[in-house]
């Protein structure tokens, strides 16, 4: 249920819980806003890991009647689907179906659907290919490794862990990519084609959960690093949509740039920041913003005087320019970043990376749930055929797949905190990671050595 109305004190149905595919219904819900397209990112990037999976096998099925094989088997038991265009679910074994599958799947019923609509494959052509195809393989794994053993919700709410971690991580590589691109020219390793590089990402994790210790303080700093980085990204994805709206005034690069690849566009770009037509254009769209907000009426004195200082200012006309968008979009560009980031770690979900409250920035910290780490151990457990599993594995291989796969760092501190106390809050929280575990079942301490400390899988010998 979400909140509709100026005042937000109205309800309204956004989505059916995911506890079975009848939650699926053609119309509903009648907007797709909240999911900002990931719902089609996704697709695209598990139809591209079978592609790549079956091409290895020398397979011949399509990747798409893979991928409807395995969602209809998965998630959903039970239920036939009905011919296209509506694929419409039907009940076939009502006793696959738990109680509150079959009440979903009951009031769903209710609902006339329409046709399904045609889909525009989102293309797998990332600006970051590794990290990609990372993330398709991460997702399609889990559901292929744990998709007969998991319930249904178990296996959707570990599947939006991994999800809303893949995309938070690939925001933070992509930002950090697109910075060091412009400021050197030359193209970020997680740009390169190819496998991806272990993750550059440092996301200190607290699971001591004493706040003000140095343990908290670290993770809190990480947090504050992150945020201020996605800040700043406006300006660097400015820079880059300022030299593209100024490619038809560069002959033959408009047509050299249609051949190109997500990634060796943006190094295009890059290479073309300082080109005098870029420049020219630049100025020009300077001259245009001081000659409309002074003709307007509508920009205060001290804003005229900014436009007219940055406008006669020294330097190049592109970071001129880039100063002007900052300073006149700075209060919603800053805005909706707090909120991407907010919302795409999880604050106040249950799969969330973040902790804290919405209302205090300053709460925020690293520190996650049960829930996400349950879905991290099940990931890092799958082996790389992306559908068998291993029992167990020495505490020293999970912590290193966390830190290589996802960037999390537990028993040692980020780089720029590295100093004698951060190591030995960095081994407090070791401890306090392994006493989680235990908890969870999955850990049983016999010794202080590294190599004969072996975490089970979550799910344990089933």
């Amino acid at each position: 249920m979400g909140r509709v109305g100026r005042g937000k004190t109205g309800e309204q149905m956004l989505a059916v819980a995911p506890l079975t595919l009848a939650a699926y219904r053609a119309g509903l819900p009648t907007k797709r806003g909240r999911h900002r397209g990931i719902d089609d990112v996704v697709y695209g990037l598990l139809l591209a890991e079978l592609e790549r999976r079956g091409a290895e096998a020398g397979g011949s099925a399509s990747a798409r009647a893979q991928l409807r094989e395995l969602v209809t088997r998965t998630v959903g038991r039970g239920l036939t689907i009905g011919p296209e265009p509506r694929w419409e679910p039907q009940l076939d074994d009502p006793e696959r179906l738990d109680i509150g599958a079959l009440l979903e799947f009951r009031f769903v019923e209710g609902f006339a659907m329409a046709d399904a609509r045609e889909i525009d494959i989102v293309s797998t052509d990332s600006p970051l290919p590794g990290i990609a195809a990372d993330l398709g393989a991460t997702l399609l794994g889990h559901v292929r490794a744990y998709g007969d053993r998991l319930p249904v919700p178990s296996l959707m709410s570990s599947f939006a862990a991994l999800l809303a971690l893949g995309v938070f991580t690939f925001s933070l590589r992509a930002d950090a990519a697109g910075h060091e691109l412009l400021r050197t020219g030359a193209r970020p390793a997680d740009m390169a084609p190819g496998p991806a590089p272990a993750s550059p990402v440092e996301l200190y994790c607290d699971f001591t959960g004493d706040l003000g210790s140095e343990s908290d303080r670290m993770s809190r700093r990480c947090m504050e690093r992150d945020l201020d980085r996605v800040r700043l990204a406006f300006r660097d994805r400015m820079a880059f949509v300022v030299i593209e709206q100024a490619l038809p005034r560069i002959p033959g690069e408009a047509e050299r740039r249609a051949g190109l690849s997500s990634a060796d566009r943006l190094v295009h770009l890059a290479s073309l920041r300082e080109h005098r037509r870029v420049e020219s254009y630049a100025m020009g769209r300077i001259d245009d913003i001081v000659a409309e907000a002074t003709a307007s009426g509508d920009a205060s004195e001290p804003e005229l005087e900014f436009l007219q200082r940055v406008q006669a200012g020294d330097g190049s006309e592109v970071d001129k320019l880039l100063d002007i968008l900052e300073y006149v979009n700075q209060t919603r560009a800053v805005g909706n970043a707090v909120k991407w980031f907010s919302s795409v770690s999880g604050l106040e979900k249950a799969y969330g990376i973040l902790r804290g409250s919405v209302r205090s920035r300053r709460s925020w910290r690293y520190a996650p749930t049960d829930e996400l780490l349950t879905a991290l151990l099940l990931a890092v457990f799958v082996e790389p055929d992306g559908i068998t599993t291993r029992a167990t594995m020495p505490l020293r291989e999970v912590l290193d797949a966390l830190r290589h796969r996802f960037g999390i760092l537990i028993d040692r501190p980020p780089a720029f905190l590295d100093g004698a106390e951060a190591r030995a809050a960095a081994g407090a929280n070791l401890d306090a990671f392994t006493r989680r575990l235990q908890l969870l079942g999955c850990f049983d301490s016999l010794s202080d050595d590294f190599s004969v400390q072996v975490v089970r899988h979550p799910l344990g010998d089933s």
